[in-house]
């Protein structure tokens, strides 16, 4: 029985993430319905899906909340003997799993909003939007031992499940100072410790008619972005910085649309524009002293809801820094904008533990002090996280990851665990993978939760990339894809090309993916519809820069053959050289 409820619920999210791939949303015409985001699906009429509404920790048993604070006490050695009553040793040990969901209530609700405001009752609402991809950030004063005030600060960030009801673990370790802190913290409305899930979901824009057209010289000579490419902007900077170039004339765009799609148009356009002139940087890499509007942007989240710049943001995410490129293009880009295009956008869930000591203080499993007089007999789970995104790789590159861990202990033994993941160990183990590792004469507790791992990947063909042994004491090992997806556009004149008899156009690109070199081809005719021709591929991360060769076949003529390297994702094909 308990078998056959799994493989029901593996099918449901089949059938749920399949649906979503093969049908896009039409992102321009969200409706807020009761509270609730809904978009209708393209080529499906009168069928919407919604965007997950909250977030909160997980229920066991649909009643008690699968959250746990156990303070611990530890004898501590005397240090001056003239003293009878002295400080113990201990701290605190919080363990919790949040997930994000939407109400069955709000689900109804938003059907007969849309049913009524619409005038039409065969409208469903058929399930959520499953997400690209996802990112939690954690944001606390007191979990973090480095902030020294009581600003929230940047605790840690990781890899959020793309399908709602997922759980994220989180545990935690702090100083008896700390600890009572934070158990002050918990008898208030909003304790300090607070998550935002930063999640990435795509869908179809209107069909527009418009034009982009940048000048490299006017972009050098404005001060948009003036400070330098060891500064990092945060979303809303680069916004500013947009509206800059265009109040400027640095950029300009045209369209023979309605007003009323302009402003979809304009965050269609500043994605566009990010990409070409920004390199994304995840927070863990961007330095502590560039973290600081990063950490006003994450703070200024907390306590809201809902579908944050769902609406009204062009895609630009909070879990990142934007590093300004150094441009060598001169001249003007032309850029079209024609029929419906495929942009992300961003929806944002806050969470807050709020006032459980109210409701769960005296309740034991939730809230407990405890001595531990012999901490021989403890044993350290070490989790490994699997994110939706590296599963779906395992149908695409991954054949397996291996995941080593190494404690050393002080007494000099070394306990060695490794664990093999593929296609089928997530399933098969309900996604709980861990590794373990005693006690073995380990008085230093801190140094105890100390440990060394290794990823190892194995590629479908044959490939392999091993990282580096890292060290970490946190309970969760997040696996990170060590490769990224990569679009790059074609941009260009068609009419142009033909009217100088181009036949056809032959574009070969040539990148290195982990020491195997892979190359693509695409061919161009002037009668195609160049928004449709694009490579994408996959590159290490870190690598941007991809060869290229183009060659322009033209009535009674040889083929003309340029090479060139490509770092920004558009490669201009109507510049046919000369000589």
């Amino acid at each position: 029985m308990k078998n056959l409820k799994k493989l029901s619920i593996l099918m449901l999210l089949f059938m749920i993430a399949f649906n979503s791939w093969s049908q896009s949303i039409l992102i321009d015409r969200g409706v807020n319905a009761d509270g609730l985001w809904c978009f209708p699906v393209h080529k499906k009429e009168n069928t919407y899906l919604y965007l997950p509404e909250r977030a909160r920790l997980s229920l066991s048993n649909d009643s008690i909340p699968e959250f746990s604070y156990m303070r611990y006490i530890l004898e501590k050695p005397t240090e001056e003997s003239a003293k009878t009553i002295t400080e113990a040793d201990g701290g605190g040990i919080l363990n919790f799993l949040v997930l994000y969901d939407t109400p069955k209530e709000a689900i109804s609700n938003a059907e007969r909003f849309l049913k009524k405001t619409l005038d039409n009752d065969s409208i469903k609402i058929r399930g959520p939007v499953v997400f690209n991809s996802g990112k939690y950030t954690l944001v606390s004063s007191i979990l973090n031992p480095k902030t020294g005030n009581n600003q929230p600060q940047i605790l840690v960030t990781g890899e959020a499940p793309v399908i709602e009801n997922s759980k994220i673990p989180l545990s935690f370790d702090v100083d008896p100072v700390r600890s009572k802190l934070l158990l002050e913290s918990f008898k208030m409305a909003t304790p300090d410790v607070s998550l935002i899930f930063e999640l990435s979901f795509s869908g179809l824009t209107e069909n527009y008619e418009a034009e982009l057209e940048i000048d490299w010289s006017e972009v050098k000579k404005s001060h948009a972005f003036n400070a330098g490419g060891s500064i990092y902007f945060v979303g809303a900077q680069v916004e500013l910085g947009f509206d800059k170039l265009r109040k400027d004339q640095a950029i300009k765009f045209t369209s023979t649309g309605s007003d009323a799609s302009m402003e979809s148009l304009v965050e269609t356009v500043y994605t566009k524009l990010l990409e070409l002139m920004f390199a994304p940087t995840p927070l863990e890499q961007v330095p502590d002293e560039h973290r600081g509007g990063l950490e006003d942007a994450l703070s200024s989240l907390i306590g809201q809801q809902g579908a944050l710049g769902s609406q009204n943001t062009t895609g630009f995410g909070i879990n990142v820094g934007y590093q300004y490129k150094e441009h060598r293009t001169t001249g003007k880009s032309i850029m079209q904008f024609n029929g419906r295009s495929l942009v992300n956008r961003n929806h944002y869930i806050t969470f807050n533990a709020g006032n459980l000591y109210k409701k769960y203080g005296n309740n034991k499993e939730i809230f407990k002090d405890v001595p531990l007089w012999d901490p021989a007999f403890q044993q350290r789970d070490v989790y490994v996280g699997i994110d939706g995104n590296i599963e779906r790789e395992f149908d695409k590159m991954l054949n397996s990851v291996t995941v080593k861990l190494s404690k050393k202990h002080e007494n000099g033994a070394e306990t060695l665990k490794e664990v093999l993941l593929t296609k089928d160990t997530y399933q098969a183990t309900d996604g709980r993978i861990s590794m373990k590792y005693l006690n073995q004469e380990d008085s230093d507790r801190k140094g105890w939760l100390s440990y060394d791992y290794q990823t190892i990947w194995k590629f479908i063909g044959g490939g392999t990339y091993s990282e580096e042994w890292q060290t970490e004491d946190a309970s969760m090992i997040n696996l990170y894809t060590p490769f990224q997806r990569r679009k790059i556009e074609l941009s260009g004149d068609l009419n142009r090309l033909q009217s100088q008899n181009v036949r056809a156009i032959s574009i070969r690109i040539n990148y290195d993916f982990f020491g195997e070199q892979k190359s693509k081809n695409l061919t161009l005719y002037p009668s195609d519809n160049i928004n449709e021709k694009y490579f994408e591929i996959t590159l290490p991360k870190g690598m941007e820069e991809v060869s290229y060769t183009i060659t322009w076949f033209q009535k009674d003529s040889e083929p003309i053959q340029l090479k060139g390297i490509d770092k920004y994702g558009l490669i201009f094909i109507d510049e046919i050289p000369t000589s």
